[in-house]
């Protein structure tokens, strides 16, 4: 039987040539154009985020100082507060932080008990003196006695005369009370408000 030879000698394949330039096609120009276009959409769309973000911080923040505004304000400046608005007082109070809008401080005060003639007399004495800047008048005085549970079961009110008194300038004063309530326990001296003045337990 004839036996097949074959020659099995790798042979050299033609070699394709390359375009000196490679043109992409309309294709791919669209390709880039769309890409392109998605990122700047994508730059837009992340500045317009960022800016909703700073102006919500933004508007909280301002938010936040109207808010705080009033307080700081109340906190810093109450007798001013005091002075423009009367009532806030009682809210003063209620935090336990007394105000003293009038710049006069009483202090140094003393009760006597005497008996006159077979009267019971209640007197009372005491001081008061400019704390403020600047001078200020002094306004009628109201004293009231109170019984247990601060039931206040006497008062009156007492105008002490005294000229305005200049900064760091101590005045005196002097009341008496014939007869006081015999269940009275307490005094509470302040200065009366307009609708007090004068006015008759």
């Amino acid at each position: 039987k004839a036996i097949e030879v074959y020659d099995v000698t790798p042979r050299a394949q033609p070699l394709r040539t390359l375009p000196a330039v490679i043109e992409p096609g309309p294709d791919a120009d669209l390709e880039v154009r769309r890409l392109m276009e998605a990122s700047r959409l994508a730059q837009e769309a992340f500045k317009e985020k960022r800016r909703k973000k700073l102006r919500a911080l933004r508007n909280w923040a301002i938010l936040g100082c109207l808010t705080l505004s009033p307080i700081a304000a109340a906190a810093a400046f109450p007798v001013q507060v005091v002075q423009l608005v009367p009532i806030t007082v009682k809210a003063y109070e209620k935090i336990g932080y007394e105000v003293n809008v009038y710049g006069l401080d009483i202090h140094k005060v003393e009760e006597q008990h005497a008996i006159v003639d077979g009267t019971r007399i209640l007197t009372v004495k005491g001081e008061i003196t400019n704390i403020a800047g600047s001078e200020r008048k002094i306004p009628w005085l109201r004293f009231g006695l109170t019984a247990q549970a601060a039931k206040e079961v006497y008062s009156w009110t007492l105008d002490t005369g005294a000229r305005p008194l200049r900064p760091g300038e101590t005045t005196n004063f002097v009341t008496r009370v014939a007869s006081p309530p015999e269940s009275a326990k307490n005094l509470q001296i302040r200065f009366a408000h307009a609708e007090e003045i004068g006015s008759k337990p």
